[in-house]
């Protein structure tokens, strides 16, 4: 730069240039020198030219850099990927996500500086580490090198509720330090994948049914333990139906009841079936989910349910699957020890297995000791005509029952057979559409219960018609149909129906409900022996149909150790009426769908609960309802109590009111709650160390007595704090007094029976903030 005038003029130029600055290039420091040149160009004076030359030296002061970081991220997935590894400081893919692009980035520092992690917004600093819990999962970054683990708390609620396909985010700030001064903070994001939980009991039940002609659809419902939700978007994904040439699921027909408890779809069985005509429908695991992210097991339900007598042969209900009367391999497995399958071969490996083209009139024959239900794996395998191979495979619920005993048709599509003997066939609205074979129209019955509108023979007789087969078909509306193979309706007379008889079943031996089977039944149970519902797994039924069951004969009912058994009803209306028998083990009395009079005992011994829902109604008890197993006993409704709850080992929850002036022990360091308003008289056993729960303590107007400085009444409706007191007032007997609470807001009256003063009571936070009375001194 030059410039040329007076001293004035060129000082004027340098301020108008806002003086001279010195701009190093980028990140230089250290010294530098500026050459300053000045000549009077030999205007003035004597001598010429005059010229002066000035060193100015600079020194540029270094400045730190702060580090240049970007944000990583990395993945994980419950029960699966449940440790996510990286470095915050290197560049890392982290391949194998089930969707997205995960990795950590490089960082860098202008003054090369060895970059180091500072800190761990929110951690702990232990030395050479930091680490943080998050809100899935805990994360631990190592100072000096980046490097990082993210262990997921897979355990954790809200990780076990992650449906497939959900994703949430757990974030962590860090900060990177050049060891300068020099700080940078950056984020690192894991997202965290859900996985199913797939969980056989959530499906209680499917049924097929409610077809009102040939024409139209067959309506399909599933019925689920809990309120679910759907995870398709599109019914056929998930529902695959076969065994008919035309059969398809109706898109766009699927709805849930308002309590997401029911699924209801239909089903087109397609030209050339009829209400008779069965398929197999399949639903995939994972269809659909609880709110805790629970999913379904995969179901396939064949609508098979054949019926009959112990030691005769019972039709199994199969159709010909090919429609072209091609020869069918048939093999049949998980045949129970003494069965037989008519006309088949045992093979080594416990398969029977035959070739047949007349499916129809294939048979099954149980030991006649045998009572009960057991399912039966058919496979079949036959030649298309075109030369392709088709396959079907059905699961066939065989119900046998013991000869002398009614023949119970259940709620959905079903086949009877008839025995040697003279038989009494039950069919209690609803049922589906029905075919009863060997029905012997001299000496056989049907006993037509709750349907409305039919009292007499006369009254039926507009029912009843022929079908193109010569066989008499009963319609009883609403796609319920009785088909009486090889019988005419010009055989039937009065004397073959009865109406809203009452059955009578005699069971002395062993009535067996398999893994996975079902078996109707209804009337007097005159039970001196045992009913074992056995799960293991697998959707085991005792259906109530109507009107009920009157269980009587101080015999068992046993459930195995397993949710997925159930003893339910086809209504509300449908009541179990157990007299004396002892109904104990695990699993689901009523699902909502049974009325439950106990005079009897019913004792949950699993270490899976049983609960007792019986929809709207109140559970009445004069017998005992008790709990010894680690699964506990749940009424989730009212009970009126006239008799026993105990206690004993197991922990007792009762959601409703209590009414009623039966009594209550607590033991064996259980505990019973109240959710609601109690009027039952609790005992607390010697030696018991239990726990009396009040949720709603204000409405327990019962008494309590025993209570030891071992056990405590737990009230969850007053608040624990500085506010909280106690006050006893013995009555005038000195047999009991009463113990008030208050926490200053809420009030609760404690009747007590035995001896005690003032003293005696101390008040503790039961750890949620609210009170628990305990004994600090306790005198007889």
């Amino acid at each position: 730069m030059t410039l040329t005038g007076t001293v004035a003029q060129i000082n004027t130029s340098l301020a108008a240039l806002n003086n001279v600055v010195y701009k190093g290039v980028a990140n230089f420091n250290g010294g530098d020198t500026l050459t300053v040149l000045t000549s009077d160009a030999g205007n003035s004076g004597s001598g010429g030219t005059l010229t002066d030359s000035d060193t100015v030296a600079i020194t540029v002061t270094a400045v730190n850099d702060n580090p240049i970081v970007v944000d990583d991220t990395n993945w994980a997935k419950e029960d699966t990927n449940t440790n996510a590894t990286g470095n915050v400081l290197q560049t890392l893919a982290h391949a194998g996500a089930p969707s997205g692009t995960f990795s950590d980035h490089a960082d860098s520092d202008p003054d090369a500086d060895t970059l180091a992690v500072s800190a761990l917004s929110g951690g702990i600093d232990n030395g050479t580490t930091f680490t943080r819990t998050g809100t899935y999962g805990s994360l631990v970054i190592t100072k000096a090198t980046g490097a990082y683990t993210y262990t997921l708390a897979n355990a954790q609620p809200s990780v076990q509720a992650l449906a497939a396909g959900q994703t949430v985010t757990d974030s962590f700030t860090y900060t990177v330090s050049d060891g300068h001064g020099g700080t940078t903070s950056a984020n690192l994001a894991v997202t965290v994948f859900g996985t199913d939980e797939v969980t056989p009991g959530l499906i209680s039940l499917v049924a097929d049914g409610k077809q009102g002609n040939n024409a139209d659809p067959s309506t399909v419902t599933i019925t689920f333990t809990t309120a679910v939700n759907a995870n398709f978007g599109n019914l056929s994904n998930v529902m695959h139906v076969s065994g008919l040439p035309n059969v398809s699921v109706i898109a766009g027909s699927g709805s849930f009841n308002a309590a997401h408890t029911q699924y209801t779809f239909q089903v087109d069985k397609g030209a050339g079936s009829s209400n008779g005509s069965s398929y197999t429908l399949s639903i995939d695991a994972g269809a659909f989910s609880d709110t805790t992210g629970h999913t379904t097991a995969a179901v396939s339900q064949g609508g098979l349910k054949p019926a009959g007598t112990s030691g005769e042969p019972i039709n199994l209900a199969l159709t010909d699957p090919s429609h072209e009367g091609a020869l069918i391999t048939v093999t049949v497995k998980d045949v129970p020890s003494g069965w037989t399958i008519d006309g088949a071969t045992h093979i080594a490996d416990g398969t029977w297995t035959t070739q047949t083209n007349d499916l129809q009139g294939l048979t099954v024959t149980t030991p006649t000791s045998f009572t009960g239900a057991a399912v039966l794996d058919v496979q079949m395998t036959w030649t298309n005509a075109d030369g392709t191979l088709g396959s079907a495979s059905i699961a066939d619920n065989v119900e046998a029952y013991a000869p002398g005993s009614p023949i119970f048709a259940w709620s959905g599509d079903d086949v009877l057979t008839g025995s040697s003997g003279n038989d009494l066939f039950v069919f209690s609205q609803p049922i589906g559409a029905d075919t009863v074979h060997y029905f012997d129209a001299a000496a056989d019955q049907i006993d037509l219960i709750g349907y409305n509108g039919l009292a007499s023979f006369s009254d039926l007789q507009t029912h009843i018609t022929d079908d193109a087969n010569g066989n008499a078909v009963i319609a009883l509306g609403d796609g319920q149909s009785i088909t009486l193979d090889g019988v005419h309706s010009s055989a039937l007379t009065g004397s073959n129906f009865v109406f809203d008889q009452t059955p009578v079943v005699n069971n002395a031996g062993t009535m067996t409900i398999g893994d996975g089977a079902l078996l109707p039944l209804s009337g007097t149970i005159n039970n001196s022996g045992l009913i074992s519902l056995d799960s293991t797994g697998s959707n085991t039924l005792l259906q109530i149909i109507q009107h009920g069951v009157t269980l009587q004969g101080g015999g068992q009912i046993l459930l195995s150790d397993s949710a997925a058994n159930m003893i339910s009803g086809t209504g509300p209306d449908v009541t179990l009426v157990n007299v004396d028998n002892t109904i104990s083990g695990a699993g689901q009395m009523g699902g909502g769908m049974l009325s439950l009079d106990n005079s009897g005992t019913i004792i949950a011994t699993g270490s899976n609960a049983l609960v007792v829902d019986t929809g709207g109604s109140v559970v009445v008890n004069s017998g005992t309802l008790e709990a010894t197993g680690s699964g506990g006993l749940t009424i989730t409704g009212g009970l009126a109590n006239s008799g026993m709850i105990w206690a004993n080992g197991g922990n007792i929850d009762i959601n409703g009111q209590v009414t009623g002036d039966g009594d209550a022990t607590i033991g064996n360091l259980s505990k019973l709650e109240f959710g609601a308003a109690s009027s039952t008289d609790v005992t607390f056993a010697a030696n018991a160390a239990g726990t009396l729960q009040l949720d709603d303590s204000f409405d327990f107007s019962g008494s309590i007595a025993g209570i030891t400085n071992d056990d405590k009444v737990n009230l969850e409706d007053i608040l624990f704090g500085t506010g909280t007191s106690a006050a006893y007032q013995a009555d005038l007997d000195g047999a009991g007094g009463t113990l008030t609470v208050t926490d200053g807001t809420h009030n609760a009256t404690l009747h007590l029976l035995g001896v005690y003063d003032a003293h005696s009571f101390t008040l503790a936070d039961d750890g949620t903030g609210r009170t628990v009375v305990q004994m600090s001194d306790f005198v007889m």
